[in-house]
């Protein structure tokens, strides 16, 4: 075989596995995520909108990153939270029970946490009680500010993962791999949980940044005296998601 038919074919050979790593790469760092059941929140967490602490025109307010406008779901019973604060606080955090569609309960003893400026995570301690399959929850972040506190909430469901899912996340150990399986599952914390461990301390990384512009495209105002604030805060989770990566 003369050198330049042998320099063509290792040529095209590493062509080929260039493309072929592009495409095993690319379904990952677009973590897909299109929730199909977007079953409406309550109004205990759908409507009010960012108040209390003062700060300027510009700067975001407490964000959690999570839906707000529907119920998102997670299959575990101690899931991760994830938030966004534009300054350092102390947080008070709080998971509420629906022991009715109208009727709430807190489940446990409230959390305190320091956070720093930008991405912060709350994860559930040991002694925290197990979640239960089935059940409707919804989480509360809290800030002490002069006059009036500012408290954000977003409501989400325990479900049982499908075992194609589960067989499916036996299969790789890579965290971003992962993230793109739970994505697709509609498990919007597991996937932003799983996507956050290979971004930097506070911030979202890649993955995160794309599932986070991904799940603000589908929050959306039922009632039309809420469209502004609804408004506002897709224009706030899209400048997190692009500042910080």
């Amino acid at each position: 075989m003369s050198p330049f038919v042998n320099k063509t074919i290792n040529t095209k050979l590493a062509t080929s596995s260039v493309v072929g790593l592009l495409l095993f790469l690319t379904p990952v760092a677009n973590a897909n995520f299109r929730p199909g059941d977007r079953k409406p929140a309550s109004d205990y967490t759908r409507s009010g909108g960012s108040r209390g602490c003062p700060n300027s025109d510009n700067q975001i307010p407490l964000t959690l990153l999570a839906p707000k406008t529907y119920i998102g779901y997670t299959a575990s019973t101690r899931p991760t939270f994830a938030g966004y604060v534009s300054s350092s606080q102390e947080i008070e955090f709080q998971i509420f029970e629906f022991v009715s569609n109208n009727t709430v309960t807190a489940f446990s003893n409230s959390i305190k946490q320091k956070t720093s400026p930008g991405i912060f995570q709350i994860s559930l301690p040991e002694n925290y009680p197990k979640l239960a399959v089935g059940k409707k929850y919804f989480w509360q972040v809290a800030i002490s500010c002069p006059g009036d506190d500012l408290v954000e909430r977003a409501e989400f469901m325990v479900v049982e993962i499908p075992s194609t899912i589960e067989n499916k996340l036996l299969t790789t150990d890579n965290d971003l791999q992962k993230s793109n399986t739970y994505a697709t599952a509609n498990l919007w914390y597991e996937a932003l949980a799983e996507a956050l461990k290979s971004a930097s301390p506070g911030k979202l990384g890649q993955v995160g940044s794309n599932l986070v512009q991904q799940f603000a495209k589908f929050e959306s105002a039922r009632a039309k005296e809420n469209e502004q604030l609804v408004e506002k805060r897709i224009g706030n989770l899209q400048r997190i998601a692009n500042e910080e990566k």
